[in-house]
Order: structure tokens, then C-alpha cells, then sequence
């Protein structure tokens, strides 16, 4: 009986699939700790795993936002480089983590929701930002080290 308790009471971990590029990383720590994934994606985009469930909605702005938002509950942990979304998330006493391992937190997100409206008022004066960097070794295993941090930290 006690273990049918704390199955219903288990975190799962959402992706926002849409350029998500630690999706494996994602799924090997899930596996790891037998945690539940759902994977949300537009229908542009094209996943097939056996790891998880994927959630495919339509095309539009924030569509994959949406959904997340509907199925995270408190402990939850979201895989996302959206600012607003890891906000809303927050806001649901959920865990919010970038693809480089920047874990959200209430302390940081005004400064980062700043540095997002800034961005987009550069990008509307049809100004140059600069551009991405490539994706390394090292983000990766920030990555990782975050999203195991947080798994440990719930599973305590």
C-alpha cells in the first residue's frame, strides 16, 4: 500500500521538446531514477520514444507552453529555455531548468525576464544581437549535473 502512496505522489519531468537539445540526456536520468517523462512538441517536429509519453500539439506560438502548463503540478520538474514558461512554472511550485543547467529560481527570473524583453526590443529595431553559441560537452554536463541535483533533492 505504501508504495501504490508514493507512485501517486512521484514528480514527473516535462520537456518542452520544441529545440530542446538534452531531450537523451533528459531520458537517461529519468530512466535512471524510473521518474516519468512527457515530452510536449508542435507538430512540426517529429519524436518517437519508448522512454516516454509525447504530447503533440498544434502549430502556433506557445502551443507546447500551454499544455505543459496544464499537466505540470507542484514538484514537477520542466525542461525548457523559455523564460515566461519557466516563470508560469515556478509560479505552480514546480522546478524549472534551462538545456545549459541554469536552474530557475524566484531569485533570478526578473532579471532574466528583463534580459528576454530586452532581447525583443533589439530584434524589433531589426538590430543585431549577436549569435548562439555552438553547444558543448560542458553545457551538457552542466546539464546534467543540475538535473541530477534537482532529482536528488526531490527524491530526499
Amino acid at each position: 500500500m505504501a508504495i501504490i502512496h508514493i507512485w501517486w505522489n512521484m514528480f514527473k519531468i516535462l520537456i518542452d521538446g520544441d529545440g530542446c537539445p538534452v531531450i537523451e540526456e533528459t531520458l537517461m536520468i529519468a530512466e535512471h531514477f524510473s521518474i516519468p517523462v512527457i515530452l510536449v512538441c508542435d507538430s512540426s517536429h517529429s519524436f518517437m520514444h519508448d522512454a516516454c509519453e509525447v504530447v503533440i500539439t498544434d502549430k502556433g506560438k506557445d502551443r507546447a507552453d500551454f499544455v505543459i502548463l496544464q499537466k505540470v503540478k507542484k514538484d514537477d520538474i520542466v525542461i525548457t529555455q523559455d523564460y515566461g514558461l519557466a516563470a508560469l512554472v515556478l509560479s505552480r511550485q514546480a522546478h524549472a531548468l534551462s538545456q545549459n543547467g541554469l536552474r530557475f529560481r524566484d531569485e533570478n527570473m526578473l532579471s532574466l525576464l528583463n534580459q528576454r524583453s530586452d532581447a525583443a526590443n533589439i530584434r524589433r529595431q531589426r538590430k543585431r544581437y549577436g549569435h548562439m553559441k555552438k553547444r558543448t560537452a560542458q553545457d551538457d554536463k552542466a546539464f546534467l549535473k543540475a538535473l541530477y541535483a534537482v532529482v536528488c533533492e526531490l527524491l530526499e
